[in-house]
């Protein structure tokens, strides 16, 4: 299913339920082969990995740059929810925040090394480039409306523009998770959660829990 709002990375209209499994496989297959070789991965790889002989590929894809963006489309599929479920009606604030930092940052970490290649793609493909840049807009747009909601309930400063917020913060989370994982930085994923959630309340002024202080 494709996530509402995202464009589809490739069309397959008239594969036979055998085809549309043999097209999943190869997909999934791709997926690890990206991950283990980077952009690097070769076809041969992918079908044999995917128990399918070369030119089975080529049935399905016309090259890795096609199969490259199929699987950056499931893993927008992927991130979709967590960027843009709305949260709670702003019955508790912090808690929607929390919770939408910790399935970005789950779902990134999740993929590793695919999602760092994700990243680094867009210049090297203009389809790619294209998906990623629907996606942000959409992500950035619902995030705007959220916010304006948490200020038409009086749970945020009003004084925040909710369209320069909505591409600051989430821009500092992408970034953040980006960073861990490319540097290897060993952060611990509940931490993380807490002091990203604690930039956006602050940003927003909305009341968080008093965090307790660590040692240094």
């Amino acid at each position: 299913m494709t996530a509402p709002g995202l464009p589809t990375a490739s069309t397959d209209d008239g594969l036979t339920p055998r085809g549309r499994r043999t097209r999943d496989t190869l997909v999934d297959a791709a997926k690890d082969i990206f991950e283990r070789d980077g952009f690097g991965a070769r076809i041969t790889d992918i079908a044999e990995h995917a128990g399918v002989a070369h030119g089975t590929f080529y049935t399905y894809f016309d090259s890795k740059e096609e199969i490259f963006l199929a699987v950056s489309q499931e893993l927008l599929e992927e991130f979709f929810p967590a960027g843009h479920t709305r949260p709670p009606q702003a019955r508790d604030a912090w808690t929607a925040i929390e919770n939408a930092n910790r399935q970005y940052l789950e779902a990134y970490l999740r993929h590793g090394r695919l999602m760092v290649l994700w990243e680094e793609m867009p210049g090297v493909s203009p389809g790619l480039s294209d998906l990623i840049d629907d996606a942000r807009a959409t992500v950035i747009d619902r995030t705007r409306r959220a916010i304006l909601r948490l200020q038409d309930d009086g749970r945020a400063d009003t004084g925040v523009d909710a369209r320069y917020a909505a591409h600051a913060l989430g821009g500092m989370v992408n970034r953040f998770a980006y960073s861990w994982v490319a540097t290897a930085a060993g952060f611990d994923l509940d931490t993380a959660v807490t002091q990203l959630s604690l930039l956006w309340a602050n940003a927003l002024r909305v009341p968080a829990p008093r965090p307790e202080r660590r040692p240094r």
